[in-house]
């Protein structure tokens, strides 16, 4: 897949409208954060690529006695999956969102090989139940079921796959966000400063309409943490406090230095909308990029520049010699299309731009 031209017209295109801030932008409500629930199961119906059975670990030896104990293999014992290469002992998560689930939905599963399988493509999962244990008893707590056919999304990575809709919940997940009264608002990481912190809490006690209910109801009590004490006409209905409180305006909110976050080993790149690039030349892998400002509407460049592999009627005009109005990222979007370059190119396209000291903005990498 190229993921080169969309990241490039990102790269390329600067921000002009500024929206309103409010606080939901900058934080996350406590309590409310998403969930993984994780099993362990056998896929079966592989054709050879399943795990050895003498590779397994004595982890994995234990995990199958229990397995077999519980009595989840389905139409095979435990000899019966050790011994064969169609099989394999997995790790099945489940992710519940932040917003909190309800007994009867069905969400997706992510299954990891736990053994030493090299594809699970084509498995199936059994029927693998899903529990947690309560901190209170040590009981175990069903809370769902998942089982169906495996998808492989990376073909790099074979012993990891998907089942669309592989999971249906037999539980309610609420997520509280209140506790002694107190709604606890932590600062997104990408925020988390004192001052924004102070800008959140002053938002909530000069928001009218919180006002009314309560006198300064927040506190800035951490640079990544904001508490509201919900008031007493609130407690029959803490969603509409909460509602009010996240939509209150930010004032006053430093721009923040926008930034091109790059991941080599994942090949991805998330680049803020108000990067923007200086005009400058780079060539990289007999690609060149000339990026230079779009033209003034009714401006013609008296020497168009030439790109590589633009639409032909663009490029024949050019040589022969007519004044051409570019668009410089549709020409750019056409050559990069028809070179086709890899997001590894536009990664090193990107640190030439940083050494050039092109980039008006700050460029970080992460594993």
């Amino acid at each position: 897949m190229r993921l080169i031209l969309p990241l490039l017209i990102i790269l390329l295109v600067s921000g002009t409208a500024a929206a309103q801030l409010r606080v939901e932008h900058f934080v996350r409500v406590k309590g409310q954060e998403a969930t993984e629930i994780t099993a362990y199961g056998i896929v079966g119906g592989l054709n050879g690529t399943g795990d050895d059975p003498r590779n397994y670990s004595p982890q994995a030896q234990a995990i199958l006695r229990q397995l077999a104990r519980s009595g989840m293999f389905v139409g095979n014992d435990e000899a019966a999956v050790r011994g064969a290469r169609n099989s394999a002992l997995v790790r099945v998560v489940v992710t519940i969102p932040a917003t909190g689930a309800r007994e009867g939905d069905v969400l997706d599963c992510v299954v990891y090989s736990e053994g030493s399988a090299e594809s699970l493509a084509g498995g199936v999962l059994s029927p693998t139940a899903l529990h947690s244990i309560l901190p209170q008893d040590d009981k175990s707590l069903l809370q769902g079921f998942a089982q169906g056919r495996i998808v492989i999304e990376d073909d790099t990575s074979p012993n990891v796959g998907r089942i669309v809709g592989g999971c249906r919940l037999r539980a309610n997940f609420n997520n509280p966000f209140i506790r002694d009264g107190l709604i606890t608002l932590v600062i997104k990481r990408e925020h988390a400063r004192p001052q924004i912190a102070n800008l959140v809490a002053d938002a909530i006690n000069t928001d009218p309409e919180i006002r009314m209910l309560s006198s300064r109801p927040a506190n800035a009590i951490h640079q990544n943490e904001v508490v509201v004490r919900l008031p007493r006409e609130k407690f029959l209905d803490p969603l509409d406090f909460l509602a009010q409180i996240l939509n209150a305006e930010m004032l006053d909110v430093p721009r923040p230095v926008p930034r091109v976050t790059i991941n080599e080993r994942a090949r991805t790149i998330a680049i803020d909308v108000d990067v923007e690039v200086r005009p400058t030349l780079v060539t990289y892998n007999g690609i060149v990029a000339d990026i230079a400002p779009e033209l003034e509407e009714g401006e013609m460049e008296e020497f168009p520049r030439q790109f590589i592999d633009i639409d032909t009627d663009t490029r024949f005009r050019q040589m022969s010699g007519e004044a051409v109005n570019n668009v410089k990222l549709r020409a750019l979007q056409a050559s990069l299309n028809a070179l086709q370059a890899t997001p590894q190119d536009t990664i090193e396209i990107i640190k030439i731009l940083e050494k050039q000291g092109a980039i008006i903005g700050e460029v970080i990498f992460v594993d």
